[in-house]
């Protein structure tokens, strides 16, 4: 499996219910300036810092500006999964609707680190489309306000 593809394995498979968690409910061990956005099909929950939220400029690779956030995975409550939780750092072409992974981490149960990856440059030709009606497209409205 490619290293995108690994990334966005989180995403694909989530499936959205907004009313499975009141909206800025803190999941179970995470501080109060994450905010509960969703929670999956398979009981993962989905978190977004709203702090977090950086606006960053065009570059040579890029000449769009982006808005970058971090997001969370919580997987206690999944069942087949073995990680705890899985942080991502995503950074969105507001304008055009499309995403890059630009780092994740994910860690055990236990609180250690199982991995850590990020991408070796912000190119405009690694944004991929964000699809409408997805937790992506959840985690994009927290970083691209209408």
């Amino acid at each position: 499996m490619t290293f995108r593809r690994n990334l966005l394995l989180p995403l694909a498979f989530l499936g959205f219910s907004g009313g499975a968690a009141a909206e800025g409910d803190v999941a179970r061990g995470w501080s109060a300036d994450w905010k509960v956005i969703g929670v999956a099909q398979d009981r993962t929950e989905v978190l977004v810092r709203p702090e977090s939220v950086r606006e960053l400029p065009p570059s040579t690779e890029r000449a769009f500006a982006v808005r970058q956030v971090w997001a969370g995975f919580d997987f206690a409550g999944a069942a087949a999964l073995d990680t705890g939780r899985k942080l991502v750092l995503f950074r969105y072409d507001c304008t055009g609707e499309r995403v890059l992974i630009a780092a994740a981490t994910d860690y055990a149960v236990d609180g250690g680190v199982i991995a850590r990856n990020a991408v070796d440059a912000d190119r405009a030709d690694r944004y991929e489309p964000v699809e409408p009606e997805t937790l992506n497209a959840a985690i994009m409205a927290e970083a691209c306000p209408a």
